[in-house]
């Protein structure tokens, strides 16, 4: 950029921030001070993510935020391949996981506007195998449990048995141990919203689950749908397990398979494949270069990949070598719950589009409503009687969790902060009372990371 330029691009961005995309390569990050932060306070992020970086927990990280539409931090730390020594960039990329799942809650708001669907809508209208659905409950009760972790290939030991039984009784969460079941008819059908809130009882590693041939793909979903499936496909063969509890009774966690049968819903209703409407619906808009399904990574960029060290977890976050490369881009299959890769540049641009109720860059995304929708609790109270929330503290809405009390959540938030996290660590959250948005990239997941990161955020505003 010419230096004549440079005065002309801080005028306009004085008149209109959201005008213009938030692009740490080329915009020097403005003063904290002058959207209400404080630059001492905000320095005190570099001590965090080091420190973690010197503990070990984590082999580096790019962490970004902005206030008020203007980049305050923008940061790379530590390696991006540990094999290679090879520093992190500002622009390396990530592999999302449940990161993913936001991107799809907006598109099914887009979907929502448009007149596609209404989150009322069952299931069954869209996708028909979804018709007459059971539930898989406990022999001689009317109940479900919670959770059965059990590996359905083998027959589980005396002891495991025992051990599965014992804690089942007490907890309603069987280890190691398939209990004695029937299946009954669902109460009512299965609806969008069931499975925009995770309360859907498909696919979270309960009863129905387990004794199904869901419960076998869901350990190695990518490799199951590399080359066999196609959305289309797979949600027929997700119709075809019981569910895990009554509909709309529980919130259970569907890390892996409720949101992609949403995906298949939104290509049946708009006529595009999954991906092409995500991309023409938010990627272009929001500027969101180099944000891709893995299958879809060009090769260009395959060496921006955070590679992980081996932890024993085959091939998750793991930058693919050229014979999984070659099989993924095989694969017509793009998942609405994991998939993404990207970097903190083009989520930072995703959340401000939310703090800023849905525009950017001169361009609407969603209604203002759209956002509410999604960023209001849904669930009542189920998301912390699950324990997966602390009960009266957090909510959950379309895809995203909700904090509706700061003090109850023990995370330092505004009330009605939203946004959510993957399983390798990366975690968003946009705040609509401060103005912030945060995008915090690893590849390690971490459990006190997030907090501490927050808590210097929070302690830094000073206005």
């Amino acid at each position: 950029m010419s230096k004549l330029l440079i005065p002309l691009v801080y005028l306009l961005m004085s008149v209109k921030v959201v005008a213009f995309p938030i692009d740490f390569d080329n915009l020097v990050l403005i003063k904290p001070e002058t959207v209400g932060m404080s630059s001492s306070e905000l320095l005190k992020l570099d001590d965090v993510v080091r420190k973690h970086i010197t503990d070990d927990t984590i082999q580096g990280a790019v962490l970004a935020v902005s206030r008020h539409g203007k980049p305050v931090h923008f940061q790379a730390y530590g390696i991006s391949d540990i094999s290679k020594g090879s520093p992190m960039r500002k622009d390396s990329m990530f592999h999302m996981m449940s990161s993913t799942k936001p991107v799809l809650g907006v598109a099914a708001m887009i979907a929502v506007e448009r007149g596609f669907f209404s989150p009322q809508d069952e299931v069954q209208k869209y996708i028909p195998s979804f018709k007459d659905m059971k539930v898989a409950v406990l022999q001689g009760r009317d109940s479900s449990p919670k959770l059965v972790w059990a590996d359905t290939d083998k027959e589980p030991g005396f002891f495991a048995r025992m051990a599965g039984e014992m804690i089942g009784r007490f907890t309603g969460s069987y280890m190691m141990h398939v209990p004695e079941y029937t299946a009954v008819s669902a109460d009512r059908p299965v609806t969008i919203h069931d499975l925009l809130t995770h309360t859907a009882g498909v696919g979270t590693y309960g009863l129905g689950t387990a004794v199904s041939g869901l419960g076998a793909v869901m350990g190695n979903k990518t490799e199951f749908v590399n080359r066999d499936h196609t959305l289309e496909t797979f949600v027929d063969f997700v119709a075809e397990a019981l569910l895990d509890f009554q509909p709309g009774t529980r919130w259970m966690y569907s890390g892996t398979i409720g949101l992609d049968v949403v995906a298949r819903i939104i290509e049946v209703t708009s006529g595009q494949p999954f991906n092409v409407f995500v991309q023409e619906n938010i990627f272009n808009p929001l500027d969101m270069r180099d944000t891709h399904w893995w299958n879809d990574s060009p090769v260009e960029k395959q060496s921006r990949l955070v590679v992980r060290p081996d932890s024993g977890v085959k091939d998750k976050g793991k930058k693919f070598d050229a014979a999984t490369t070659k099989k993924a881009r095989e694969s017509r299959y793009y998942s609405g719950s994991v998939g993404l890769v990207s970097t903190a540049r083009d989520y930072l641009h995703f959340e401000q589009m939310l703090v800023n109720r849905g525009q950017l860059l001169g361009n609407r995304v969603l209604k203002e409503s759209s956002v509410e929708l999604m960023s209001t609790n849904q669930v009542g109270d189920l998301f912390g009687k699950n324990g997966k929330g602390k009960l009266g503290g957090e909510g959950f809405g379309y895809t995203v969790s909700v904090t509706l009390d700061p003090d109850a959540a023990m995370m330092p938030r505004s009330k009605g902060a939203f946004g959510w996290a993957g399983a390798l660590g990366t975690i968003s959250w946009t705040e609509p009372k401060t103005q912030l948005a945060v995008v915090l990239m690893v590849q390690q997941p971490t459990k006190n990371f997030p907090y501490e990161i927050a808590k210097v955020l929070s302690d830094a505003i000073i206005d």
